[in-house]
């Protein structure tokens, strides 16, 4: 059995190897929750604007939303008649909060939490939405979310 020493050439060069791999791996997730952010960000200007069809933009054009006491909707067409549906009844602005983010490759996953403002007060909850890569651009793929508070109607 061979026995290196602590400060062995062999020792040195892996450890450099395990910083430089875990280092890479930080910025690579820094560096995708910051692109999912932005991509939030797109989506709140979208519907504090009280556009539907920009909102809707980020999702995948078969992306699955499954909203909270609700039938879950297909595709982005169905996902614009919700907000649509949102905007009618009340609700004015959407706050998004992302908490986490992850993934690799052309898959990620965001956990936040939400806030919608509107005619009816705020409504708060807790989401969890998993993310596409479509030609480059992430898009959400399925969306579900809890809501903790309800508005007050």
């Amino acid at each position: 059995m061979l026995i290196l020493p602590k400060s062995s050439l062999i020792l040195k060069i892996w450890n450099k190897i395990f910083e430089h791999s875990i280092w890479s791996l930080y910025l690579e997730i820094l560096a995708l929750f910051q692109e999912i952010k932005m991509r939030q960000q797109a989506f709140m200007k979208a519907f504090n604007a009280g556009d539907p069809k920009g909102a809707a933009a980020i999702y995948d054009p078969d992306g699955y939303f499954m909203p909270n006491g609700r039938h879950p909707v297909k595709g982005r067409a169905g996902i614009e008649e919700y907000f649509k549906e949102d905007m009618a009844d009340g609700v004015q602005t959407a706050q998004i909060i992302t908490e986490e983010v992850n993934g690799s490759d052309d898959w990620a996953f965001e956990r936040g939490s939400y806030h919608l403002d509107g005619t009816r007060g705020r409504e708060s909850g807790a989401y969890l939405q998993v993310w596409k890569k479509v030609d480059g651009e992430w898009l959400i793929h399925n969306d579900c979310f809890n809501v903790v508070k309800a508005a007050d109607k």
